[in-house]
């Protein structure tokens, strides 16, 4: 491992030297820096590992992240300051000094949220948006016909072909469950932030697309504690150190038991205002202890390991962060509410 980042490291230099515009630049951050990029899957790669080199090769590909990211800033100031071209008629980049633009509140609260979980050991696992039935219901405790399928609106794409299995798109972040644990095996730390659809009624508070972003952690002896602890550690560094969460009983086929996740009101400090109805609190994430049968059908023997699920839908954690009153907002590249 330690001479493949010492090649990649390398055959980056190289790279970033040969650079002359913007646009090659983009290239080469997709290339390392990109979902599938060389740099993700390093960390998928750490996920064989035994915990005494994850320990160990951790930081070092975390330094080489940094390097590589440092190394793309400043070349993007330099070419900047080399061209005369009118900032009008430029191609946004993503390396443009700040004073230029900023993030997306979602890119934002995704960055921030994956750092969180990248020090608590967690690696990046993608999965597609176009999914089959298996991994989105059937494999995940919801076989055709359970009445748990009528909570997702689902979009089918190609019902009218009796010859292929249908295909959807993807309800929930959760059809990463199983493709992680056959991909990556046990023990298994994996956390996903992207988007999902349903079909939903256009409203302040629903869309069609909408992003999720969920975690799995299956190991030897994994139990509530460490959920809950999961998810007052989180909460504090989104909200800050004075909210708080607990745990109500609710039901999920693909956990057991299931736990919807509180956390106090960052506004009222439990007191009860008009963002909380008056409860003190607001529902952030749902979560559970992973189902049995779900560990069984990504053959996994739950008689040994174990493991949680948990997640929240990061739009309703940003309207209540920021105020934002409309979700649509979010989705619409409306250039003047993203500029405020």
């Amino acid at each position: 491992m330690k001479d493949k980042l010492k090649l990649i490291s390398s055959r980056f230099s190289q790279q970033l030297s040969q650079v002359t515009s913007l646009a090659d630049l983009d290239k080469l951050k997709l290339t390392y820096l990109g979902r599938k990029g060389e740099v993700n899957q390093l960390f998928k790669a750490m996920s064989r590992l035994d915990l005494a080199d994850k320990r160990r090769i951790g930081p070092e590909v975390n330094r080489l992240k940094a390097k590589i990211e440092k190394a793309l800033i400043a070349k993007a100031r330099d070419l900047h300051s080399q061209t005369q071209t009118n900032l009008a008629d430029a191609p946004l980049t993503a390396y443009l000094p700040a004073s230029f633009g900023r993030l997306h509140p979602i890119e934002w609260l995704r960055q921030k949220t994956l750092n969180i979980f990248h020090r608590l050991g967690f690696i990046e696992f993608v999965g597609p948006h176009i999914e089959n039935d298996w991994f989105n219901f059937a494999g995940l405790n919801i076989p055709p016909g359970h009445p748990a399928r009528d909570l997702w609106d689902t979009l089918y794409l190609n019902l009218n072909d009796v010859k292929q299995e249908p295909l959807l798109l993807r309800t929930h972040t959760s059809n990463v469950q199983l493709r992680a644990l056959k991909e990556c095996g046990v023990p298994l730390r994996v956390m996903a932030f992207d988007r999902c659809f349903r079909r939903e009624i256009l409203d302040p508070r629903h869309s069609h697309t909408f992003s999720q972003f969920e975690v799995l952690v299956v190991d030897k002896g994994i139990n509530m504690n460490h959920l809950k602890w999961l998810s007052d550690y989180f909460l504090k560094q989104i909200l800050g150190d004075v909210t708080e969460s607990r745990f109500r009983p609710k039901y999920y086929p693909f956990v057991e038991p299931g736990v919807g996740v509180d956390a106090k009101c960052v506004f009222c400090q439990g007191k009860g205002c008009q963002i909380c109805s008056n409860s003190g609190w607001f529902e952030i994430a749902g979560a559970g202890m992973v189902h049995p049968q779900v560990l069984k059908n990504a053959g996994v023997d739950p008689d040994v390991y174990s493991g949680f699920a948990w997640g929240f839908g990061p739009d309703r954690m940003l309207m209540l962060k920021t105020g934002i009153n409309d979700i649509r907002d979010l989705y619409q590249g409306d250039l003047w509410f993203l500029r405020g």
